[in-house]
């Protein structure tokens, strides 16, 4: 009995400390992918554009986010602005950047309020694509945007550039969530950037192939693509926009690219309340869209506990001194690994978004490198939350989510 234990240890313990190693091997692919652009390859190929951005209330970034999407360095493209109607707050503040920027062609939907089975996101995406229809103004590519992003100047190039491969239906990007003071405060809230770090451990883990899950936020396709797989059908009824674009390109057999040059700044400013709420919409949201990325996130977080229970085990009985030195080296080489993983993600963020923002997040890195298992459980914690439960809160509208095309807005 006692063998068959040792080896159920040994064996968690080597599961344990071939999940840190694949963590810096993913974080390392994504530092050399960064580093390599492939804007040479894919430069040449710029169609027109139409960029589509649903806005709800003010950003604590929509100027930064506004000035960064009217000057995007690209030959032609038009803005496509939505908001529920003129009472939003985001409203004159989207005529204010159509006046102060009048070369270019930009506008704003009134979309109304979503129906009782609809989500207003996904509302307002249907509203602007079906004005894009009618107008047919020609625009080749559709590119949607998150107004909480803040995109450089490149970002629309760089995202469009990828499609001109067949087999490529979407490219995406992804947010990287910066920290920032609460009004009155000189530093961001421990919990901001506790977010930060978990939503950025989900990076190494976006591919270029077709088991890539697209964002929202930063994502385009062909017109073409669109219309062939009739887009609308996959929004209707539905709360999630990416993920059913997600659905989409699985249908057709296509891949999404994710182009880590298109990595996007989004401030936020979270505290306790704020991180729970927001890991509970994005979790639920994902283990009803993509069950399989729900189990395998579940997964990979309890291991990393069932990894340090079992090392801890070992150490304690110390029946044999050759497992108290495996274990104690496992617990080394996760220790090594997590500094690896934390350098290589700090790369990224130089590569993608500028020095300047990696200091930003310096004392955020600093937290990652050494307090792995604190953000480890409060995710592990988040997740265990998320199994239950189908009622969420999104911009303080109530869903409850029966199926992906099956919701019921409850306010």
């Amino acid at each position: 009995m006692n063998d068959i234990l040792s080896w159920i240890l040994i064996g968690l313990c080597i599961a344990w400390g071939a999940q840190a190693v694949l963590a810096v091997v993913a974080q390392r692919k994504l530092a050399e992918r960064a580093k390599n652009p492939q804007t040479d390859r894919f430069g040449a190929y710029r169609p027109t554009a139409a960029l589509i951005v649903p806005f709800k209330g003010v950003e604590p970034a929509l100027q930064g986010n506004l000035k960064g999407l009217f000057a995007q360095d690209y030959p032609d493209y038009r803005i496509v602005m939505i908001v529920e109607d003129e009472n939003d707050p985001a409203y004159p503040i989207l005529r204010e950047a159509i006046e102060q920027y009048p070369q270019r062609n930009a506008e704003i939907i009134l979309a109304g309020v979503a129906g009782p089975d609809e989500g207003q996101k996904v509302h307002n995406l249907i509203a602007a694509v079906e004005k894009l229809e009618a107008d047919d103004k020609g625009e080749e590519v559709w590119v949607f945007a998150d107004s909480d992003a803040v995109p450089g100047s490149d970002w629309l190039g760089e995202l469009v550039g990828p499609l001109c491969q067949e087999r490529t239906a979407v490219t995406t990007g992804f947010r990287w969530l910066i920290p920032e003071p609460k009004d009155g405060a000189s530093t961001p809230t421990f919990w901001a950037k506790v977010v930060s770090i978990i939503n950025s451990s989900a990076t190494g883990y976006i591919r270029r192939d077709r088991f890539t899950h697209a964002w929202g936020g930063s994502m385009a396709m062909r017109v073409s693509t669109a219309n062939e797989a009739d887009l609308l059908s996959y929004w209707r009824g539905a709360l999630s926009d990416d993920y059913q674009v997600t659905r989409m390109c699985r249908d057709l057999d296509r891949r999404v690219y994710f182009v880590p040059e298109c990595l996007v700044a989004s401030p936020v400013d979270y505290d306790f309340a704020g991180l729970c709420n927001f890991a509970f919409r994005q979790y639920v949201i994902t283990r009803i869209h993509a069950p399989s990325v729900f189990i395998a996130a579940l997964f990979i977080n309890a291991l990393y506990f069932l990894g340090i229970a079992s090392a801890i085990a070992m150490l304690v009985r110390a029946q044999n001194v050759n497992h108290t030195r495996f274990a104690f080296g496992v617990f080394v080489l996760v220790f090594l690994a997590n500094q690896v993983r934390a350098s290589y993600r700090k790369r990224v963020v130089q590569l993608t978004l500028g020095v300047a923002t990696a200091k930003e997040l310096q004392p955020t890195f600093t937290l990652e490198r050494w307090t792995t298992p604190v953000w480890f459980g409060i995710n592990l914690l988040m997740l265990l939350r998320a199994s239950v439960g189908r009622t969420i809160r999104w911009r303080n509208i109530r869903y409850r989510i029966n199926a992906p095309q099956n919701i019921q807005r409850l306010d």
